[in-house]
């Protein structure tokens, strides 16, 4: 008999909420195709339950890497992986899932490629910029910059010090923030890189992925 359940099983189940996830969304699609403009209430609830499908994606997302993370085995790489688009869909999905109606978002950063590992990377990007949504008010900006042996993808918005500076010293806490953190810099150190932390005026913090140009 097994003494834990198999990490592919999380896979398994975030490949069948996917399944269930595009159900609701093309019941959704079929209810609203008709939907009248002018009826706000019922516009709101569509575009409510349209983020609600999308979260619940992430979540998948979120399943299958813990799975690939958790399994033991090496990940596989891909090569020339162009960074800037990758970060970009990763944040703006997740930005559409959680944001609100008042926060912008900006990416910035020139073409980079490099050897990542598509699924728990992107998932970093969406659990981070997750984290950001909650904590910001007017507008999150992502910037990617090179350096000669590395690669730096900075998370920074306002009134966010406190409550990553919280996560941040309480690693033993089970709060969504602490939780998430963690998984980001797990899958960072299997990219040997590293999370940087830095704080501007007391009311802005910012975070840093580092990643190695070169394995």
């Amino acid at each position: 008999m097994p003494t834990k359940p198999d990490p592919r099983f999380l896979a398994v189940t975030a490949h069948d909420l996917r399944g269930a996830v595009g159900v609701i969304e093309g019941a959704l699609k079929e209810l609203t195709r008709d939907l009248s403009t002018k009826d706000a209430e019922a516009e709101k609830l569509s575009q409510m339950m349209a983020r609600s499908s999308q979260r619940l994606l992430l979540l998948g997302d979120r399943l299958s890497a813990l799975g690939k993370l958790m399994d033991g085995s090496d990940l596989e790489f891909q090569d020339n992986v162009e960074l800037s688009g990758l970060v970009k869909e990763a944040a703006n999905r997740a930005f559409a899932a959680h944001a609100r109606r008042s926060l912008r978002l900006r990416v910035e950063g020139s073409p980079v490629s490099l050897s990542l590992h598509l699924q728990t990377f992107s998932a970093a990007v969406t659990e981070l910029t997750a984290l950001f949504c909650g904590f910001s008010q007017s507008e999150l900006l992502i910037s990617m910059s090179r350096e000669v042996d590395a690669i730096r993808i900075k998370f920074e918005s306002d009134n966010t010090a406190g409550g990553i500076q919280r996560a941040l010293r309480d690693r033993q806490g089970v709060t969504q923030a602490n939780l998430g953190i963690d998984f980001v810099e797990t899958v960072l150190s299997r990219h040997r890189g590293a999370i940087e932390i830095s704080e501007s005026d007391g009311s802005n913090a910012a975070v840093t992925l580092v990643i190695a140009r070169s394995f």
